[in-house]
């Protein structure tokens, strides 16, 4: 999973997860342009069920090195 993404854009995101839950929506497709180029933009809302939630986070934890 990536997870090497910057602090900026994980809270874009959990905003924009936000207003999409707002608006009852778990999907959205777009079109957007972007320095000068147009790209496909895609984002998916998938629930995680709550006896699930910790092996998630664990997901998302760097690994560690002994």
């Amino acid at each position: 999973m990536n997870t090497d993404i910057p602090l900026s854009i994980s809270i874009a995101l959990t905003d924009l997860s936000r207003q999409m839950l707002e608006q009852n929506k778990t999907q959205a497709d777009t079109l957007v342009c972007a320095k000068g180029c147009f790209y496909r933009a895609s984002m998916t809302l998938e629930r995680i069920a709550e006896e699930d939630l910790q092996d998630v986070i664990n997901e998302y934890l760097p690994e560690k090195t002994s």
